[in-house]
């Protein structure tokens, strides 16, 4: 059996080329679906200057975070943050803006989380220093944009950046579908960046009510439409697409069965 020292985590950065596209929700929708899978799974805020994890997940001020971290103050074990409704672990970045801190030093933050099978990265949006930190640390990314061409056309630039630091992209999420027919369609985006749509989440009024109730979505209303397709995707980060499409098209025949059972 692998040993907890030997364990090397898998690094996911959640990236977007521009705010306001869903990031910090995906990230955090990602890391709990990973921690009820019994997964060992850490989330980092690394938005710096406008940290929201926290805040997303109500957690208490803690006046140990990523930023004592990252100065060398303090070890990541002081930092860890359980939030008491899901058992996630957080290492929250402080509220309290300072200018003096970078993700510099991300790399010995990261070092220090062995053990763990996940940690999840929620990047601040744009093309950053802080970015491109995250970047060259991470084994994988998720580029999450909207269907739309500024936002899709921000993921591209984020993309190059990634493929100059080496680093896999898992692929484009599309946030926030209406399909609308302004809306670019996956296959428009796929082109675009030049990189597989692992998943199309669409627009759902349950997502800023689980923000307001300071829970993740995917726990706070699971059956929801958006809070499947989240499901979609962590399964097939965990490997089991094929499981997910077994029970689809399960649900599916259950489905078409009572509308022919009832005649409709």
């Amino acid at each position: 059996m692998e040993s907890q020292e030997a364990k090397k985590p898998r690094v996911i950065g959640i990236l977007s080329g521009k705010g306001g596209v869903g990031k910090s929700v995906t990230a955090i929708n990602i890391a709990a679906l990973l921690n009820k899978a019994g997964k060992e799974t850490v989330l980092v805020d690394g938005d710096l200057s406008n940290p929201s994890v926290g805040l997303h997940l109500g957690l208490a001020y803690n006046a140990i975070g990523l930023n004592e971290c990252l100065q060398g103050k303090h070890s990541v074990s002081d930092a860890i943050v359980i939030q008491p409704q899901t058992g996630m672990r957080i290492l929250p970045a402080s509220l309290r803006y300072k200018r003096d801190v970078s993700l510099k030093q991300l790399n010995e933050v990261i070092v220090q989380l062995k053990g763990y099978d996940y940690i999840i990265i929620d990047s601040p949006p744009g093309l950053t220093e802080d970015a491109w930190q995250i970047m060259g640390v991470c084994d994988q990314v998720v580029l999450v944009t909207t269907p739309d061409v500024p936002s899709t056309t921000a993921a591209a630039k984020t993309l190059t950046l990634c493929k100059e630091y080496g680093t896999e992209a898992f692929g484009v999420l599309i946030n926030r579908v209406t399909k609308a027919k302004y809306e670019l369609t996956s296959r428009e985006i796929a082109s675009m960046v030049e990189a597989p749509v692992v998943g199309e989440i669409p627009e759902d009024y349950s997502v800023p009510a689980s923000i307001a109730a300071r829970m993740p979505l995917v726990l706070y209303k699971p059956d929801s439409a958006a809070a499947k397709k989240f499901r979609s995707l962590t399964r097939r980060m965990l490997g089991d697409s094929a499981t997910e499409a077994q029970e689809e098209g399960i649900l599916q025949k259950i489905i078409s069965a009572i509308k022919r059972l009832f005649g409709r």
